[in-house]
């Protein structure tokens, strides 16, 4: 008998779109514990983990990176704003189109686990789902705050879904769900299939140059996603 098949999502521009909430929380952090102003502003965040995002935004401001403690108080400041970032008044706060049934309908099957695999900040996820009304579909996950790297979380998230199913799971027995190149090589890395979504910030032609095993454009297309899922069942 075949494991289940595991799911893990990226979470911005595949399941959710903040409407630059996280990008405001964060330049709002780092300016109120280290002084530097727009800090996102100078790079395109897209695919990268918390930790890493946060290193690179120290190396452009004064040439090294965080020490823990500097991290741990802009995280920390990111987490308290967050909250109202994603409630301001007039925000474009949305999960996108088709992620809620298709959660929905898969998440009542015994041979699908639904996790994640995000560069977000553990909590940071979670406040942005819990916002969506989407968080308790995921039961596990791999985490911006558990390592720096894409592909070392998602290997995090793999080992809590098999901890979650109380079985061994294999690497072809994943798929990596995300919407960018950097989502696509990470699953590459530990040996998972990976599906990217042409919901963010990149088209469809730019992530199948990428050779991911499925693209699509986007979660309302339910009809090849299904084919994708059922082939890999």
């Amino acid at each position: 008998m075949k494991s289940p098949l595991v799911l893990l999502f990226d979470v911005d521009g595949t399941l959710i779109r903040t409407d630059g909430a996280g990008v405001r929380a964060f330049n709002r952090g780092f300016f109120e514990v280290m002084g530097w102003e727009n800090a996102l502003g100078t790079f395109s965040a897209a695919g990268m983990t918390d930790m890493a995002i946060a290193h690179r935004v120290a190396r452009w401001f004064r040439g090294s990176e965080l020490e823990p403690e500097e991290m741990r108080r802009v995280f920390d400041r990111y987490l308290e704003l967050l909250p109202a970032e994603l409630a301001a008044p007039g925000g474009k706060f949305r999960v996108l189109e088709g992620i809620q049934p298709f959660l929905e309908k898969y998440s009542l099957r015994g041979d699908i686990l639904i996790g994640l695999g995000t560069g977000n900040l553990e909590a940071g996820a979670r406040l942005k789902l819990e916002h969506g009304g989407i968080a308790d579909f995921f039961k596990f996950g791999g985490y911006g705050s558990d390592a720096l790297n894409r592909d070392e979380l998602l290997a995090v998230g793999m080992a809590r879904a098999a901890a979650h199913a109380g079985t061994s799971i294999l690497p072809e027995r994943v798929v990596v769900i995300g919407d960018t190149p950097l989502d696509i090589a990470a699953g590459r890395a530990v040996g998972a299939k990976t599906l990217a979504v042409a919901t963010g910030p990149f088209k469809l032609g730019e992530l199948q140059a990428h050779a991911p095993d499925a693209a699509v454009a986007d979660f309302q297309g339910a009809q090849i996603l299904e084919s994708c899922l059922e082939a890999w069942l």
